[in-house]
């Protein structure tokens, strides 16, 4: 690493540590939070992740602080991935283009839930080059688009976030097996699920939607939410990711 890497690292690894201390001590866990928002703030700096100006200033704050959870989160993922690429010889493939100066990592591989899906934890995006491993143009919109607006979900709800959507999900695999019983039909209990619990879920519904993907391909548009998402600019504009901040990123 050159110079200014070193002491950007160095400064994301020690605001990191402070806030992610202060933030656990509330919690009564100084020492994890510390040592989550040391190490998460050190593998930002080290990636130059987080942007130079008041968005990147208020993603670094939150991320240590209120969503810390889900910091802790992405820095158990970012650690395993780091791991299994220097022990496993497993590359989960960085995508710097897509993550500098973007408040977010994302890999083109690591763990999914479902193939050719993306996912977002925290602040890292894995298996964003889909099935076959390319970042195409498409793949490129459903990060900055789709799964970015993830990551700002969890960064504003803070703890929150993971109770909220599991417990969606959870109640719409509840529905789905309940209308299973009382009203059988042809359709496959997996698809139904996938209605309720997925399609459904606000979450996803605000990001198909901030991603212009509403009904998403290959859905039922009678089955799920018939219109958009309403809040289409749901980011305050000093903080939403514009061209201008994706270009020239140092």
């Amino acid at each position: 690493m050159n110079d200014s890497i070193e002491a950007e690292t160095l400064g994301t690894s020690a605001a990191g540590a402070l806030l992610g201390g202060a933030a656990g001590a509330l919690w009564g866990a100084p020492r994890l939070g510390a040592a989550a928002g040391a190490v998460h703030g050190w593998m930002a700096g080290r990636r130059r992740v987080y942007e130079r100006n008041r968005r990147g200033a208020a993603a670094f704050l939150l991320d240590h602080t209120w969503a810390l959870p889900t910091t802790i989160a992405s820095t158990v993922t970012l650690t395993v991935s780091e791991w299994r690429r220097r022990v496993g010889g497993v590359d989960p493939g960085f995508v710097d283009s897509l993550s500098r100066r973007s408040n977010r990592f994302v890999f083109r591989r690591g763990l999914v839930l479902r193939r050719g899906f993306a996912l977002t934890v925290g602040t890292v995006v894995t298996g964003a080059g889909g099935a076959d491993g390319e970042i195409t143009e498409r793949r490129e919109q459903l990060v900055t688009r789709h799964e970015d607006v993830h990551v700002w979900q969890a960064r504003l709800l803070g703890p929150l976030y993971p109770i909220l959507y599991a417990s969606w999900f959870i109640g719409g695999v509840l529905v789905a097996v309940a209308q299973r019983v009382t009203r059988p039909t042809n359709t496959a209990l997996s698809d139904e699920i996938d209605r309720y619990a997925y399609y459904r879920n606000p979450f996803e519904w605000h990001a198909y939607t901030c991603d212009d993907n509403w009904p998403p391909p290959f859905t039922d548009a009678h089955g799920v939410w018939s219109k958009r998402f309403p809040l289409r600019e749901w980011i305050p504009p000093m903080f939403r990711e514009s061209s201008e901040n994706r270009v020239g990123r140092r």
